[in-house]
């Protein structure tokens, strides 16, 4: 099977090279809303991000982080064809602000988003992804009631645009040569990734 390829290397806020309806399948993971490596990039785009975080009203900052992050997969929305996928690896926060320590369900906040805009939620997968931090007890760390639950989990999030499949020709010989083989199926399709390991992210190229 001979495919094409095309990069654009810009902003997903406009994908205005790309028709409405026409894109089967999107695979993305956008920056972590309440992740402190991304407060800069948040707060270029709306100014009152960043006074959300200089007042430490943590709150308030992740329904902005999320609105802009909503600009995003609006766009997404629009190309996506009928019965078309959309895959999305997000995870959610920890974070201490004025001495409150709490949870942002990003997970929560992007489910919202696409059931308010028409798609369904198909099983999701949840990603087993340890820490290589070497300060992994939260809290008081041994103590109870206030050592926290460990996060080392993401989800990958998975929509249909509307409720009907793709419908495709009886017989297609492209879907056919592509059927997995009842192992890989078992594999490939669990829904809990145990021993796939993430890589450390920098914001600096250089590294």
């Amino acid at each position: 099977m001979e495919t094409h390829h095309k990069v654009f290397f810009k902003s997903s806020f406009n994908m205005s090279e790309i028709p409405s309806s026409s894109i089967e399948l999107i695979i993305t993971s956008p920056p972590y809303p309440m992740i402190e490596m991304w407060d800069t990039l948040f707060s270029s785009l709306n100014g009152k991000i960043k006074s959300a975080l200089e007042q430490n009203e943590g709150r308030k900052a992740f329904n902005l982080m999320h609105k802009e992050l909503n600009k995003v997969w609006k766009e997404c929305e629009r190309v996506l064809e009928p019965g078309g996928i959309i895959c999305i690896n997000i995870g959610n926060a920890t974070r201490k602000i004025e001495n409150t320590f709490q949870l942002y369900p990003n997970h929560v906040k992007v489910t919202e988003f696409f059931h308010t805009n028409g798609l369904i939620s198909l099983p999701n997968i949840l990603w087993r992804k340890p820490t290589n931090s070497p300060t992994k007890f939260l809290g008081s760390g041994m103590l109870p009631p206030n050592a926290y639950v460990t996060l080392e989990h993401e989800y990958i999030l998975i929509f249909r645009k509307g409720i009907k499949k793709r419908k495709f020709k009886p017989k297609s010989e492209d879907r056919y040569n592509s059927a997995f083989f009842w192992e890989e199926r078992n594999k490939w399709f669990s829904d809990i990734w145990m021993d796939i390991k993430g890589v450390a992210q920098y914001l600096d190229v250089k590294k």
